[in-house]
């Protein structure tokens, strides 16, 4: 029976376009915050 590795594969757990999935988690937090702000002004204008 072979043994696994148990520490996880680096290179796989790293997000596409960051260094880390904080970095990640912050632009999606951004852009929904700017959508909503965009959403909102543009509601306003057009009421």
């Amino acid at each position: 029976m072979k043994e696994t590795d148990s520490k996880p594969n680096e290179e796989l757990d790293k997000p596409p376009f960051f260094e880390s999935w904080k970095s990640m988690y912050w632009l999606v937090l951004g852009n929904l915050a700017f959508l909503i702000t965009l959403f909102y002004i543009i509601t306003r204008i057009y009421s």
